[in-house]
C-alpha cells in the first residue's frame, strides 16, 4: 500500500500578492498673501501650516501662486526682500526643516512687475526645492520636475493673462518627454486660470486669455488637471476634456453668481498614480471643517467657462 504524503507548500511556490502603491499625499495652498507690502500672514496660514507639518505630513506642498504681497510700484526693494524673508520665515522653512518639499507657481503678487520678478529670481535662486528638476532653465517661473517617479509636474509662468505660443509650444515638449510619459499622473500648475471662477476676478485680464489653444496641450498631454489660483474660490470642475482644479486661497472670494460663498481653504489630494486617478479632501482655513465637494455649486457660468464640478479627478 502506498502511503500519501503531505504536499508542503514551500514558500518559494506561493506567489506573494502584489502590495498596491501607496497613493501620494500632495497639499495645495494657494493665496496667502496680506495687503501690498505686508510682511504678516493671516492667522489661517499659520494654522494651516501647523497642520501640514504636525498632521498631515504630505509627500509634496504645490502652491498656484501669490505668496507675497508685491505688485505695487512704490514698494522698495528691501520691503519686496522684506517679504520673502517672511514667507520664508512662515512657510517655506518650516516645511523645509519637516522634509517637505514645496513648489510653486508665481502670481501676480510675486512676479507682476519686472523689480518684482527681478526679486522673485534672487529669493528661488538661493531656496531652490530640492527637486527632481526635468527643465529648470527659466526656474523659478517655468519648471518641470517629476515627483517619486510617478508625478511629472509642470510649471507655467502664467503671473498674467498672455500665456502664448512659446509656452505652449514648451508645455506640449514638456509633456512629451520619457518622464513625462512614464508618469501616471500629469498635472499643470499656473496662478490664472482658464476660466472664472470667482465674482471679483471674473473678468478680462484675470482670467487667461485665449485659453483653448492651452487646454487643448493639455487634453493632448494627457494631463489629469490644470492646478490654478488668483481666484481664492476652491473649485474643482471640468472644462472641456480638462479637469481644472482652482485651489482656492486664505481669505477667499464669492463663487461667479453665488454670493456669500467666500471661504479661506486649503487641500490635501490623494494621487493614485498607478490608476492615474486623485481624490481629495479640502478644509476651511478658518474653522477646520471638512468643505464638502457636493455643497459647491454644481455649475459656474464665467467668463471662459461653464465649469461642471466633479468629485474626483479621473
Amino acid at each position: 500500500m502506498r502511503r500519501l504524503l503531505p504536499l508542503l507548500l514551500t514558500p518559494l511556490l506561493v506567489a506573494a500578492a502584489p502590495v498596491p502603491a501607496k497613493p501620494l499625499r500632495v497639499v495645495v495652498l494657494s493665496d496667502f498673501n496680506g495687503s501690498y507690502g505686508s510682511t504678516a500672514y493671516p492667522a489661517a496660514l499659520t494654522r494651516s501650516v501647523g497642520r501640514i507639518v504636525r498632521e498631515w505630513r504630505p509627500d509634496l506642498v504645490l502652491s498656484a501662486g501669490d505668496l507675497i504681497a508685491g505688485q505695487q510700484a512704490s514698494l522698495t526693494d528691501a520691503r519686496v526682500r522684506a517679504m520673502w524673508a517672511a514667507f520664508d520665515r512662515d512657510v517655506h522653512a518650516p516645511l523645509r526643516e519637516a522634509g517637505i518639499p514645496f513648489a510653486a507657481a508665481l502670481g501676480n503678487h510675486d512676479a507682476g512687475l519686472s523689480r518684482d520678478r527681478r526679486l522673485a529670481a534672487e529669493y528661488w535662486r538661493e531656496h531652490a526645492p530640492k527637486l527632481n528638476y526635468v527643465e529648470r532653465a527659466n526656474f523659478p517661473f517655468r519648471s518641470s520636475f517629476t515627483f517619486g517617479g510617478s508625478l511629472f509636474v509642470a510649471v507655467l509662468d502664467a503671473s498674467g493673462p498672455n500665456v502664448g505660443a512659446d509656452q505652449r509650444a514648451w508645455l506640449a515638449r514638456q509633456l512629451a518627454t520619457p518622464q513625462a510619459r512614464r508618469a501616471g499622473i500629469r498635472l499643470v500648475l499656473g496662478h490664472l486660470p482658464l476660466a472664472g471662477v470667482s465674482e471679483g476676478k471674473n473678468k478680462p485680464g484675470e482670467v487667461i486669455r485665449d485659453p483653448l489653444p492651452l487646454r487643448e496641450v493639455m487634453e493632448e498631454g494627457q494631463v489629469l488637471a490644470y492646478v490654478s489660483g488668483h481666484h481664492a474660490a476652491f473649485y474643482p470642475g471640468r472644462l472641456g476634456g480638462l479637469n481644472v482644479l482652482a485651489s482656492g486661497g486664505i481669505g477667499g472670494r464669492h463663487y461667479v453668481g453665488h454670493p456669500g460663498t467666500a471661504r479661506s481653504t486649503v487641500t490635501l489630494l490623494s494621487l493614485n498614480t498607478a490608476q492615474g486617478t486623485a481624490t481629495f479632501q479640502t478644509f476651511d482655513a478658518d474653522t477646520g471643517a471638512d468643505v464638502r465637494t457636493a455643497s459647491l455649486p454644481a455649475r459656474l457660468s464665467g467668463l471662459g467657462g461653464p465649469l461642471v464640478r466633479v468629485n474626483d479627478l479621473e
